[in-house]
């Protein structure tokens, strides 16, 4: 996996130096070298991510405390008295 991003960071510095290289020769900046440019991030971000080579496994089981603030008979109120406007249709 290591080669591939070594690829993709290449791959995504080649776009780059084209798109320069297509600048100095033409002495302006076209649709062409846009397109490079925008394109050279894609894999350059590919290659910056991390991958599954990485051992990321948790054993750990977190249990969660009911919160006793949570009133499940409590309405929601009126809108236009806590401030909200009210949609007229």
């Amino acid at each position: 996996m290591r080669g591939l991003r070594w690829i993709a960071l290449c791959f995504s510095t080649v776009l780059v130096l084209i798109s320069l290289a297509i600048m100095i020769v033409e002495r302006t900046i076209t649709a062409e070298v846009w397109a490079m440019l925008l394109l050279a991030p894609v894999p350059a971000g590919f290659a910056l991510t991390t991958g599954k080579d990485l051992d990321t496994e948790s054993d750990e089981v977190i249990d969660w405390t009911d919160e006793s603030d949570f009133d499940r008979e409590k309405s929601v109120g009126d809108p236009s008295e806590a401030g909200f406007d009210v949609p007229v249709l």
